[in-house]
């Protein structure tokens, strides 16, 4: 929401706010010559606004309605009572020639909740300039911060905390509450605490909103640290406390910390509620404790949607799929949200696949209806595995159901079609867009650098600032991405050193890879690691990955070593080093030292993470591994490709048995393991069950190795057959015998 532009309107010196007395309350209202009035007591009686519509008019024509006292009773009705109808508590409001505080507050409070909280400000104003008749006390300013909080408006939250000084309230816990929310609110963190620190005594609100302000700031350890000071206390915590406690350890993801938590929920005979229970739910699943989350979840007297996707979620991302099915089976009621977190746990953790079956399952049983939600995960999983077809199904959906087109469909829409190969089909559907946020431009520029059109991506980012639009973190990742894969090395190194002096962007550790690799690629290694040696962080293993491959690409074997040597300190498990390090051995034919690497994996148990290419025809996923025979059409698959060998070999076609990382001695068996990768198949597999108009897409789980590159090119110039092909980097577009990668990647 925009911030508001409000006239800052300064208390008159010669006016002195008289307060209410220490028992009054919001309720408090002192005018009460017509308090015993039986209309007045008709009020509180009436169920419903149109009752209340009729006292209003009986009011009228007795002329009750002139007395302050009653006409605040009626506007208090329609402002803040469960019959609230703020409108035509307004519309009352605007006829009282003479408004009395509590009337002035009603109205405030009743818009600080509402859609249009500026609204409270609006009539804050009108009430300064009528400063003869009225002015603010002690429960105005607590709605009107509220209402800053809600418009995120610091310039307005900080001109309110000025006034309550002014005006001799600055020290009203009820107002320091108020603005411990409104500078948490507005992520000023540091701000809040100095109005905690500064109240003279505490009470469970403050502390509350304080603990609260650095749990969902992102500042768990302090949140932690300010519940164990109010121990010290001897301030008894209630419900709200322990429930900000536990976002703070969830975050933390410490699962000691998250049983003392729940320890303390115990000790303090906290009541048990149904937020309580989903809260520590959300803790254990989180925390990767499932046995503690299921014997909670057994013992709750209560579940709602949010305490059974709790446990789903849990148990799908824990990799245990079949106990999540159970879960989500035996659900009272599987509500949109049920799916949308059945759907999003396979999608997120990497089983794209089957996101888009439990997609498929929704829409044939018609239990519920897809929304945003929905779609956005589903797009995603499209894109993960290639599946356009769905993908544009969903596009089309979107569409003839009206979906407002939000920040989130759009990215996901661009990044489908940009990650399935159709890069105009992405174009399209960002230049439909009238306003486009930081999301949407970043994920074009990412379609641009994937596709390897480094000088688009750069021009792309060139539009975004002439509509004044400021890039953010990911912004500059894809961009530098786009670069690496184009060689656009002086303009990389330009952008990365603009980040932060000239867009305040601080440079992260995926920037700093973005350049190692970008550098690595382009064979400036010593440069690469002299950057390594310069960061301001520790680099991160990704950071050494880009190294490594880069070590590969130009067979430098003595930087590889020392990468993959960092490497393994830093991720003992990864089997990608020993992959790329055997790579680099085998370029040099070092076999011996192939074969000392597979034993080392061996010894620590790692496996090789196999190939996985797949590819769409007739809105199914086919998928092949290395060596594949599953396939019901195995048969034909090997004689296409062997009689695309055949065809290859007649123009000069040799096997670049390098790319080969078994320990294989002779020639001919290294050039069959080479045959046998994922891609090849499932080209091949695309040659026999695609019409030749239609383009050969595959997706490709890790980097497409120099053979099947080579292999790839080929193919489209000898079958006349375009091929886009998506490795773990970037796309690859082949066609007549070139790639759109000219070879650099």
């Amino acid at each position: 929401m925009a911030a508001p532009t409000l006239p800052i309107i300064s208390l008159p010196r010669h006016h002195h706010v008289s307060l209410p007395p220490a028992t009054a309350s919001i309720t408090v209202n002192n005018d009460r010559y017509f308090s015993n009035h039986p209309t007045i007591s008709l009020v509180n009686q009436c169920s419903n606004s149109k009752q209340l519509k009729q006292i209003h008019a009986q009011m009228l024509r007795n002329g009750l309605f002139s007395d302050p006292f009653s006409a605040s009773i009626l506007v208090s009705a329609f402002a803040i009572s469960p019959l609230q109808d703020v409108d035509y508590a307004h519309k009352l409001f605007d006829q009282i020639p003479k408004p009395n505080i509590y009337t002035w507050n009603a109205l405030i409070r009743a818009y600080s909740s509402s859609q249009v909280p500026i609204q409270s400000l609006s009539i804050f104003i009108r009430m300064l300039y009528r400063c003869d008749e009225v002015l603010p006390n002690k429960f105005t300013y607590p709605f009107l911060i509220k209402a800053a909080s809600e418009l995120l408006n610091m310039r307005v939250g900080e001109v309110l905390h000025g006034m309550a000084i002014k005006t001799s309230l600055g020290s009203d816990v009820f107002i320091l509450n108020s603005l411990i929310h409104f500078y948490s609110s507005c992520k000023c963190l540091d701000s809040a605490y100095r109005v905690f620190q500064n109240i003279p005594v505490r009470d469970v609100v403050s502390w509350n909103s304080m603990i609260t302000g650095f749990a969902q700031g992102d500042r768990p350890d302090e949140a932690l640290k300010l519940f164990h000071e109010m121990q010290g206390e001897n301030l008894k915590p209630d419900k709200v406390t322990m429930m900000s406690v536990l976002t703070a350890s969830t975050k933390k993801l410490d699962l000691n910390t998250g049983k003392w938590v729940h320890s303390n929920i115990q000790r303090y005979g906290i009541k048990e509620s149904l937020n309580l229970n989903n809260a520590l739910l959300d803790m254990y699943t989180k925390c990767g404790s499932l046995e503690d989350a299921q014997k909670l979840f057994d013992k709750m007297p209560e579940k709602d949607i949010v305490s059974w996707t709790t446990m789903l979620v849990g148990y799908a991302k824990s990799g245990d799929y079949i106990t999540a099915r159970k879960h989500f089976d035996t659900m009272p009621s599987q509500d949109i949200a049920a799916w949308n977190a059945l759907i999003s746990s396979y999608e997120q953790s990497g089983n794209p696949k089957e996101a888009l079956a439990i997609f498929n399952e929704l829409q044939v049983s018609n239990k519920a209806k897809p929304d945003s939600v929905t779609l956005v995960s589903t797009l995603s999983a499209c894109a993960q595995v290639g599946a356009m077809d769905m993908g544009g199904w969903i596009h089309v959906y979107i569409k003839k159901h009206g979906f407002n087109l939000t920040s989130h469909l759009i990215t996901s829409l661009i990044d489908m079609y940009a990650k399935c190969g159709d890069l105009n089909k992405a174009l399209e559907v960002f230049n439909s867009v009238d306003s486009k946020d930081v999301f949407v431009w970043s994920a074009m520029v990412a379609g641009f650098a994937m596709h390897g059109r480094g000088r688009d991506a750069i021009e792309l980012f060139k539009k975004m600032e002439e509509n004044n639009v400021n890039p953010n973190s990911v912004t500059f990742t894809n961009l530098l991405c786009g670069c690496s894969h184009t060689g656009l090395v002086t303009e990389g190194r330009d952008f990365f050193k603009k980040m932060e002096d000239v867009y305040g962007v601080v440079p992260g550790v995926k920037h700093y890879a973005c350049m190692v690799d970008m550098l690595g690629r382009a064979g400036c290694l010593d440069e690469a690691m002299e950057l390594i040696k310069s960061m301001p962080m520790p680099p991160l293993a990704s950071v050494y990955g880009a190294l490594l491959g880069a070590c590969k690409l130009h067979g430098n074997v003595e930087i590889a070593e020392e990468a993959s040597s960092r490497l393994i300190e830093l991720e003992p498990w990864n089997h990608g080093v020993y992959v790329l390090l055997s790579n680099i051995y085998a370029k040099f034919g070092k076999w011996d030292k192939v074969a000392m690497l597979r034993k080392r994996m061996k010894d620590v148990g790692l496996k090789k993470e196999r190939g996985c290419s797949s590819i769409e025809v007739d809105n199914r996923v086919h998928e092949f591994v290395a060596g594949d025979n599953t396939h019901p059409q195995a048969e034909m698959i090997y004689e296409k490709l062997n009689e695309i060998f055949e065809k290859l070999k007649l123009i000069g076609y040799e096997a670049n048995r390098s790319q080969v990382i078994q320990c294989v001695e002779e020639e001919d068996m290294q050039e069959h393991a080479l045959h046998l990768h994922s891609e090849k198949l499932a080209i091949a597999f695309g040659l026999i069950s695609l019409k030749k108009s239609q383009p050969i897409h595959v997706m490709k789980n890790l980097r497409v190795c120099g053979d099947c590159h080579n292999v790839a090119k080929m193919i489209s110039k000898v079958y006349d057959k375009e091929i886009l092909l998506r490795d773990r980097y970037r796309f690859h577009h082949f066609k007549e015998g070139k790639c759109s990668c000219k070879d650099y990647w």
